[in-house]
């Protein structure tokens, strides 16, 4: 191993603040795989990680001047790109959660519309189709959270699974749902308006 490519494992915070662009590259190489690594095994999505990372090391040369580390600048990309992996989540879960609102909503309101009775039916034939095609299980969570209301911690605890398993199966099911009830964004969309 070279003595370039070792110096790319450390970055001090003298190095940073003093805007070693050279060192913060090495730094970056060195170990923008792992930080992607650690980052999906959180978000289960590479281009998500890549993103986190990619915003984290922006971020910590962004504010190299006023930024205060205690521990080692690994360890505190470490602890951002945790922290916005988890802000990720709830976004994506926060998203999901509305996109479903909005078909749900929809649906209703086509129920109220006597002239659309038989595009709502086609809706609902192919709402109830996609949700038979689930996974069993995936489907039983999608039901428990959507159907009966339940929390994702009262639906692990039913099916005695963990919450980010509950999240899975949540994610899984909008992501089908999504392209199989593409064919109906349009309508969807016109009786929202």
């Amino acid at each position: 191993m070279s003595y370039i490519y070792k110096r790319g494992m450390n970055l001090s915070l003298a190095e940073l603040q003093n805007e070693n662009q050279k060192a913060f590259e090495l730094f970056f190489d060195y170990h923008y795989d792992q930080l992607c690594k650690y980052a999906f095994s959180i978000l289960r999505n590479m281009d998500d990680a890549e993103d986190v990372v990619q915003k984290s090391f922006f971020k910590l040369w962004d504010q190299r001047l006023t930024i205060n580390i205690k521990s080692s600048i690994l360890a505190y990309l470490y602890r951002v790109i945790h922290n916005d992996c988890l802000n990720t989540l709830e976004l994506l879960s926060r998203k999901n959660t509305l996109s479903l609102e909005l078909v749900n909503d929809s649906i209703a309101s086509v129920d109220n519309s006597v002239s659309s009775d038989i595009e709502c039916s086609e809706l609902q034939s192919a709402i109830d189709k996609s949700l038979s095609s689930l996974p069993n299980q995936c489907r039983k969570v999608f039901e428990l959270s959507r159907v009966n209301q339940l929390s994702y911690s009262d639906i692990a605890s039913k099916l005695s699974i963990s919450v980010h398993t509950v999240e899975n199966h949540i994610a899984k099911a909008l992501k089908i749902l999504r392209v199989d009830l593409k064919e109906f964004l349009l309508f969807i969309i016109l009786l929202i308006i």
